[in-house]
């Protein structure tokens, strides 16, 4: 028993070959475009044909052309419409597999960026670091921890908290105050020097009242 599913521009059982075949030409033709004229010229190969034989005006109004021809245009639609929504469903998960290697790119250049950074503030001497720099790279790391995460478990969106602020701006106040420190006090072969530049002076003021 033939179980496959027949559609209605099959062939239908009492439907002769020549019949069906001519049902293909009609079908054939855009749908703005078919009508029996049309699909007979094209089925005989003759442009200049006036009108269609009275064989196909039978066949067209027996075996229901028309109908037949709205159930095929219908399914052509339905294939058009489905490859479409497939086409941008495909589009979509493109789109977004880009998205994910961008922002997976960008993680990875901000975090080796950050580990490069880290070691060329542990190398430097902490008074010639300024302070705004500092805090600067800080909070980028922060921020980029928040919106993207680090990829490792136990941290927190709130790890930058008004503590850690605190805890910045007293360190920055006591390198400045020992820059302070530094830049005044003075060394023993400083304080000497001076100290034998004014006996030199005096010395000179000296010789000067003698003669």
């Amino acid at each position: 028993m033939d179980t496959e599913k027949r559609e209605l521009w099959d062939r239908l059982e009492n439907e002769p070959a020549r019949a069906h075949r001519a049902l293909e030409s009609f079908l054939s033709l855009p749908s703005g475009d078919r009508t029996l004229v049309a699909a007979y010229r094209y089925y005989v190969d003759n442009p200049n044909a006036s009108k269609p034989s009275d064989t196909w005006v039978a066949w067209a109004h027996r075996y229901a052309w028309k109908e037949r021809a709205g159930a095929y245009d219908a399914h052509i639609d339905r294939i058009r419409r489905n490859a479409m929504e497939e086409a941008i469903e495909q589009e979509a998960a493109e789109q977004a597999r880009q998205a994910e290697r961008t922002r997976n790119h960008l993680s990875e250049l901000m975090a080796a960026g950050y580990l490069k950074t880290m070691d060329f503030l542990e190398q430097m001497d902490p008074a010639d670091m300024r302070f705004s720099d500092a805090v600067q790279v800080a909070r980028l790391h922060i921020e980029h921890v928040d919106k993207f995460g680090s990829g490792e478990e136990g941290v927190r969106e709130d790890d930058w908290t008004e503590e850690d602020d605190a805890e910045i701006e007293r360190i920055a106040k006591e390198i400045k105050s020992r820059r302070n420190s530094e830049e005044g006090a003075q060394s023993p072969e400083e304080e000497d020097s001076e100290s034998d530049d004014a006996d030199e002076v005096d010395s000179e003021d000296s010789e000067g009242d003698e003669t």
